[in-house]
């Protein structure tokens, strides 16, 4: 009782004697809260210089990867390119359909393989992919998904037994081509449903997306990020070393419809989903999840233990081959 009213008779009375009528408190305040408006000033200053700083990097690290990339004769960069394989009389084909930022050359020597037993097979370049991050960043997810199913088209006039392969975001655009296209079989390959949440990432990755993406126009990506965990395979994988945010959100715009249940209930033909547990970057439960929603009785599963999400490339890759293989050989 003493401290308080102690404090109070000095608090109440100034250095001088002279009484204190509250002008030395309100000062008081107002001198912090000037201190906290321009310490905040200053943050928000600091935070726009660091963004304005990251952007002209980004911007710098785009031109030198558009430079450096080596391209073949028609611009396209090496490990991109479209590409047709196998007897042009066959009576069955097959589209592969690569992932997000990648490139043809995504699923190893798996178009070679079903190419050498009489698959004729078309390997796919996505709009936007192969050439520029900047091409990315100027489609749509319309655009992605009308190329999809206009390749599938064209192939299933050619060739009624049609199978899908799909690695990624090509395993969602191909469960969407698939309602219409009704393929002889779909494979989906580490299909993106979803992206895979860590503790340590804090918000939800959709949720940084949409936070960051309008203020941030190119994520880095680089080797580092190559989700396999055979380190070799790091260099022999096509991907944009630079990823555009809109790109980011077309992926996630393609697999929210590819997981719609309307979608989901009109895939009827067999499916062969291959995927690891430890896939850091498309969700095996969002895939679980589509998968089981989708109306197909022939479902086949394989769990990859040694592999990450690239698995045409990681350890597990001779059984991916090998599963593939042997189901698009099952279908009548």
């Amino acid at each position: 009782m003493l401290f308080f009213f102690g404090t109070g008779a000095l608090s109440d009375t100034l250095p001088s004697g002279i009484p204190n009528n509250g002008y030395g408190k309100e000062e008081g305040m107002e001198k912090r809260g000037g201190r906290w408006r321009r310490f905040s000033l200053f943050g928000v200053v600091a935070l726009a210089v660091v963004f304005l700083l990251y952007t002209g990097v980004a911007q710098i690290g785009v031109n030198i990867e558009d430079r450096s990339a080596a391209r073949d004769a028609s611009g396209i960069r090496i490990g991109a390119e479209e590409r047709i394989l196998g007897p042009e009389s066959a009576s069955s084909a097959v589209l592969f359909v690569h992932g997000f930022v990648g490139g043809g050359n995504n699923f190893g020597e798996m178009p070679e393989v079903l190419a050498a037993h009489g698959w004729r097979v078309r390997v796919m370049r996505l709009p936007g992919h192969g050439t520029s991050p900047r091409d990315f960043a100027r489609q749509s997810p319309d655009d992605l998904v009308s190329a999809v199913r206009r390749e599938a088209e064209q192939l299933k006039q050619r060739y009624p037994k049609l199978v899908l392969v799909g690695h990624s975001m090509g395993g969602a655009l191909s469960t969407i081509a698939a309602v219409e296209v009704q393929p002889a079989g779909l494979v989906l390959a580490a299909p993106y449903f979803g992206i895979t949440y860590r503790w340590y990432y804090g918000l939800r990755p959709e949720t940084w997306t949409k936070l960051l993406a309008p203020v941030v126009p190119y994520f880095y990506k680089g080797r580092l990020f190559l989700q396999v965990n055979r380190k070799e395979a790091k260099a022999e994988i096509f991907s944009y070393t630079w990823i555009p945010s809109r790109g980011l959100r077309t992926l996630m715009e393609i697999g929210r419809r590819a997981g719609q249940p309307e979608v989901l209930s009109k895939i009827h033909c067999p499916i062969l989903w291959l995927h690891s547990q430890g896939d850091v970057a498309a969700a095996p439960d969002a895939a679980q999840k589509a998968i089981d929603a989708m109306a197909s009785t022939l479902k086949e599963t394989v769990w990859l233990g040694r592999s990450n999400h690239h698995i045409f490339w990681d350890y597990d890759r001779e059984q991916v081959q090998q599963a593939i293989l042997g189901f698009v050989e099952s279908l009548p």
